[in-house]
């Protein structure tokens, strides 16, 4: 294998900026490009709920995310529950495979929706990779850390976000030794995997 990537998460940032988390628009760390993890804090370590990767700074995609999570276009969840690991849906958004709304329902049921959201706003801790690579290497880190969470039994795997469209590797691609480091524990994240 000749190809290796190292991706270095650091964190955790949130959108508000809080006494444990600063806000991701203010650290020169979000001005990178890379992949990017949505986590929740838990006594043993920090739980992924998504991942995600940019090609543009991270600032400017956490914006684009936060502008869709305040207005009800994604998952709303209780925050209670969320907060220990169990997701208990209270709206679908835009984005669901099967109960989809259209932006007006959003809209619409923004008021009933407002308190779990502002919850969910200071809930949310993201961890920043940078990675200077190719566009598809990016994706293919993406891809494999989702898969590597989604294939993990108990709560790892079943807090991972579903429906989501990554770009694993393709047969015609040599495999790439990825080397994940963290300073705080990521649960269910290895500390090498193949992309």
């Amino acid at each position: 294998m000749s190809k290796r990537v190292t991706v270095s998460f650091v964190g955790p940032f949130s959108w508000p900026g809080t006494s444990d988390a600063p806000s991701v628009f203010d650290g020169e760390e979000g001005r990178a490009s890379g992949v990017y993890l949505w986590t929740v804090p838990l006594q043993e370590g920090y739980l992924v709920y998504y991942v995600g990767e940019t090609g543009r700074n991270f600032r400017t995609r956490l914006l684009e995310h936060y502008l869709e999570h305040a207005a009800a276009m994604y998952h709303v969840y209780s925050p209670t529950e969320f907060a220990r690991g169990e997701k208990i849906a209270l709206w679908p958004g835009r984005y669901d495979t099967v109960h989809r709304r259209s932006a007006k329902e959003c809209i619409s049921n923004y008021l009933l929706l407002c308190e779990q959201i502002k919850e969910m706003t200071f809930l949310l801790r993201f961890f920043l990779a940078p990675l200077s690579c190719e566009d598809r290497v990016r994706r293919r880190v993406e891809a494999a850390i989702a898969n590597t969470l989604y294939a993990k039994p108990g709560i790892v795997g079943a807090f991972q976000d579903r429906g989501i469209r990554y770009h694993l590797r393709r047969d015609d691609e040599e495999p790439i030794e990825c080397l994940i480091a963290s300073l705080v524990p990521l649960l269910g994240l290895s500390e090498r995997i193949l992309v």
